[in-house]
């Protein structure tokens, strides 16, 4: 990943505060609670396809600032519980909205690819990136136009 300046985040679509706390996250994560900051990224990213890849660049670099400022891994943490949470209701999510399905499959393979643990995917995200391609893949998921990527 390049190194990359808090200022090349396209986050000026948000409100003052939120783009305050997201700048805060960027340089300093222990400044803020890096739970509400993982919430809103996977809230905004729920809604956003645009928005996933750039999710994906502040999460890591977030991990990255953290990492190199306390040795801790807690944004890192809250992020994948709460992706845990949102897999283990992706068939009511699908059922529920088509768009936010596809949110979630693509935030999920940015942070699959952003994200590493000694340059390797993290191994926790291998089986939900492959069941949700996989139940991307299957035939009556291309008939609707949302879910082909």
């Amino acid at each position: 990943m390049e190194n990359t300046n808090k200022e090349e985040y396209k986050i000026h679509s948000f409100d003052a505060d939120t783009q305050q706390l997201l700048k805060t996250a960027l340089k300093d994560p222990s400044g803020v609670d890096l739970e509400t900051v993982a919430n809103f990224i996977i809230d905004q990213s729920l809604k956003d396809t645009a928005f996933c890849k750039e999710a994906g660049r502040i999460c890591y670099t977030i991990t990255q600032a953290e990492t190199k400022q306390s040795g801790a891994n807690v944004f890192r943490r809250h992020l994948l519980n709460r992706l845990q949470q949102e897999y283990q209701e992706r068939d009511e999510m699908r059922a529920r909205s088509l768009k936010e399905w596809v949110c979630f499959v693509t935030f999920i393979c940015y942070i699959f690819d952003y994200l590493k643990i000694n340059n390797m995917p993290m191994m926790a995200l291998v089986n939900p990136v492959y069941d949700c391609l996989f139940r991307l893949a299957q035939a009556d998921a291309l008939e609707n136009e949302e879910e082909e990527m």
